[in-house]
């Protein structure tokens, strides 16, 4: 749906939720204007696997549709690494936001929903409580298959335990397609 955000004042508020769904933290914890979402980096290793598949979105939400790699991961794997990064990617230079997610680990939580495709996760990290973070995941693929997967980062979730539902802000919410061969 496209909001006209010059003639409707609905415009504006529905671009100004759409856009809530990209920023990062920094508006929660100081005041101030969060930063941009642009990039989010998997960067998976494992036995003959060293790749980094990309969701990118130039110009943020609202915008241009975001370039988005297909994860392919070989099948029947043993444990393969997941590490996240995040970027805003409109700055010159770009700006690295994920050292500010794990300063405050406490604060945030990473979700992985998979739909389809043959692999489980796990987290390999924890927050500064003990919790689940999930910057750093373990992937085990299986059988030959397709599907999704869905990685969103919570800001202040209420409830680290509950992975379906922790509460709290999205501050992204992506979805990359999955392919085991």
């Amino acid at each position: 749906m496209f909001y006209n955000t010059k003639s409707t004042a609905k415009g504006i508020a529905a671009l100004l939720l759409l856009s809530a769904t990209f920023s990062a933290c920094d508006k929660h914890d100081h005041g101030t204007e969060g930063e941009l979402i642009t990039t989010i980096q998997v960067h998976l290793t494992g036995p003959g696997l060293d790749k980094t598949f990309l969701w990118n979105d130039e110009d943020g939400d609202g915008g241009s549709v975001p370039a988005i790699d297909t994860i392919v991961l070989p099948p029947l794997t043993g444990s393969i690494t997941c590490e996240l990064s995040v970027f805003d990617r409109s700055k010159d230079p770009d700006e690295n936001i994920t050292e500010e997610i794990e300063a405050e680990s406490a604060d945030h939580l990473f979700t992985y929903t998979i739909n389809g495709a043959d692999f489980s996760i796990t987290y390999a990290d924890q927050d500064a409580n003990g919790k689940n973070f999930g910057l750093k995941t373990l992937w085990v693929s299986d059988q030959p298959s397709t599907g999704s997967l869905n990685i969103k980062l919570f800001h202040e979730p209420s409830d680290k335990g509950n992975l379906n539902s922790p509460g709290g802000d999205e501050d992204f919410n992506v979805v990359f397609p999955v392919v085991i061969r």
